[in-house]
C-alpha cells in the first residue's frame, strides 16, 4: 500500500521533522543548547586512600573517574530527550511501587475513536481515564501519544519487539495521526467491558498485561510521546492521582554517587595529559592522576 493509498484510506502521512499537530509534537524536535551532550568528568583526586586491590582492574593509586555527557533534561532537545525519558520513567516506576495494593503494575493502552479526533487531546485525555475505570483500570499513569507509525509499504503497524512491520516484516515507516493513551498502573481488565465499549462508542482498549519493569516500558513509551508547550505529557489518575489524599507515597531517597573507593564526595575534573581525551562512553573510568586537576568551574575542594 503506496502512500496516496494511505491518504484515500483517511491517514494522513506526515514526516517525522517537521509536523505538529493542534500544538502536540513528538520529543526532540526542538532546538538543542550550544552544550548539550558536551562531555563532563567527575572523580575523586583523594588517590592516597585509593589503596584497595580490585579483582579486574588496577585500581591503587588511580584517580576514580565519572563520564557523564551534559543534559538539559528538556523532552524537546533531540540530544537529552532520551535522558529526560528516563528520569520520567524513573518517577513513573517508584511513585507506582509506593502503592500498597495486590497484583503487579499492568500496561493498558486506549485508542480514540476517529470520530472524536477533533477534540484537544486535552480532554480526550480525560475521556481516557472514564474509559479505563470502566474496563476495571483504576488508577495509574497516563501518557499521551498523538501519533502511530504505519508502514510505508503495506500500511500495517510496527511491531514494538521486532521494530519492524508486523505484517511485510520491511523497516520503513511513516508517521500519522492517530491519538491513544498509554497508562501503567493498577486494576482487573474486564473484556465484557471492552467489547461493549468498542461496539457502543467505538474506543480500543487493549490490555497489555503485567509489567515486569515498569521502567523499561515507560521510558520506551516516553521515548515518541507527544508534547506541547504548557501541558502535561505524563499525568496521574484515579486513585493514584495526586489528588487522592487516600494514597501518599514516601519522598524518595536521592543517595549522591560517591566515590567507590574511597567514599570520597566526586568534583569536576579536568583534563591535561598529552592529546586528546581517551574516554568516550559515559560510564566509570580509573586513569593515572598526573592526567587530571581539579575544573576551576567545578572544584570545590581545598588547594
Amino acid at each position: 500500500m503506496a502512500s496516496s493509498s494511505l491518504q484515500y484510506q483517511g491517514i494522513l502521512p506526515i514526516a517525522k521533522s517537521t509536523f505538529s499537530v493542534l500544538g502536540w509534537d513528538l520529543v526532540g524536535h526542538g532546538e538543542p543548547y550550544h552544550d548539550c551532550g558536551d562531555t563532563l568528568v567527575f572523580g575523586c583526586l583523594n588517590v592516597e586512600e585509593h589503596t584497595q586491590d580490585c579483582l579486574d582492574k588496577d585500581v591503587v593509586g588511580k584517580v576514580f573517574l565519572d563520564l557523564r555527557k551534559r543534559a538539559c533534561l528538556r523532552a524537546v532537545c533531540p540530544i537529552c530527550y532520551e535522558k529526560w525519558a528516563g528520569k520520567e520513567a524513573h518517577k513513573i516506576e517508584y511513585r507506582l511501587s509506593q502503592w500498597k495494593g495486590s497484583g503487579k503494575a499492568i500496561h493498558l493502552m486506549i485508542s480514540v475513536p476517529k470520530s472524536l479526533w477533533y477534540i484537544p487531546l486535552e480532554d480526550l485525555r480525560s475521556k481516557s481515564y472514564q474509559v479505563a475505570r470502566k474496563v476495571g483500570f483504576f488508577g495509574g499513569s497516563c501518557i499521551v501519544h498523538p501519533f502511530r507509525e504505519i508502514c510505508k509499504l503495506c500500511g500495517s503497524h510496527k511491531d514494538d519487539l521486532t521494530k519492524r512491520c508486523e505484517n511485510c516484516g520491511c523497516s520503513e515507516f511513516l508517521w500519522y495521526f492517530s491519538p491513544h493513551f498509554h497508562l501503567i498502573g493498577f486494576g482487573w481488565i474486564r473484556g465484557d467491558k471492552v467489547k461493549e465499549l468498542h461496539n457502543k462508542e467505538g474506543w480500543i482498549t487493549k490490555n497489555l498485561g503485567t509489567r515486569d519493569s515498569v521502567f523499561a516500558t515507560a521510558h520506551y513509551q516516553l521515548s515518541h510521546c507527544g508534547i506541547k508547550e504548557g501541558k502535561h505529557t505524563v499525568t496521574w489518575f484515579g486513585r493514584l492521582s495526586y489528588n487522592d489524599k487516600n494514597f501518599k507515597p514516601k519522598p524518595e531517597d536521592v543517595e549522591k554517587k560517591t566515590c567507590p573507593l574511597c567514599g570520597g564526595e566526586l568534583f569536576q575534573l579536568r583534563w591535561v595529559g598529552e592529546g586528546e581525551l581517551p574516554f568516550i562512553e559515559e560510564g566509570e573510568y580509573f586513569d593515572s592522576p598526573s592526567n587530571w586537576v581539579g575544573s576551576l568551574s567545578g572544584w570545590r575542594g581545598g588547594g
